[in-house]
């Protein structure tokens, strides 16, 4: 009975499977047509995604480089500038390259190293970002010290000639520039 069944596997394994019938030739046509533009379509879609993830990644990166620069101003420079990059940075380096690097049986091995040009692209639009988060701010604080001597200089001017007004003055400045930024902040939201 053994040797039976040891024929009877090498002779399923030996068999021949009959060709399948050729597709009629519009149909193939068609099928490849379907096929190129669904790879179009694929090709386009990640794309728009890489768009996406790079422009959110940068936006999130400047959020934060504003965010610490406000809070700890010109003490935390180094601390905004690096995180607006490193976040920036991201997307370019890892998701969006698909560079892989590992490290196994004591080796570094890295793949898809052909997309390098796509690292060095990231590198530069990271320091763009980076550099228009900080002049961004730099900006907005030499618009608040310009502010803030003009509006010293202009209450001296009324102090000068308006001796008597010397308090009151003060009070009707800081109280327009209160309900100024109140209206700034609250003023379209009613709409």
């Amino acid at each position: 009975m053994i040797p039976e069944q040891e024929f009877e596997i090498n002779d399923i394994e030996q068999s021949a499977y009959a060709e399948d019938t050729a597709l009629p030739k519009d149909l193939a046509e068609a099928l490849q047509l379907e096929k190129q533009r669904r790879e179009e379509t694929l090709f386009l879609r990640k794309k728009i995604l890489s768009f996406f993830i790079s422009w959110t990644f940068h936006s999130t990166g400047i959020a934060i480089a504003k965010w610490c620069l406000v809070l700890g101003g010109s003490s935390a420079l180094w601390t905004a500038a690096s995180l607006c990059f490193t976040i920036s940075f991201v997307p370019t380096a890892f998701l969006a390259t698909g560079i892989n690097i590992n490290y196994t049986d004591g080796q570094f091995q890295v793949t898809n190293m052909q997309k390098l040009s796509n690292l060095g692209i990231g590198l530069v639009s990271a320091s763009v970002t980076t550099y228009l988060a900080v002049k961004d701010y730099q900006y907005l604080q030499d618009l608040s010290n310009q502010t803030i001597v003009q509006l010293s200089e202009s209450i001296r001017e009324v102090q000068r000639q308006h001796p008597e007004t010397d308090p009151w003055l003060a009070i009707a400045v800081a109280g327009a520039l209160f309900v100024g930024s109140m209206f700034a902040i609250f003023g379209g939201r009613g709409k």
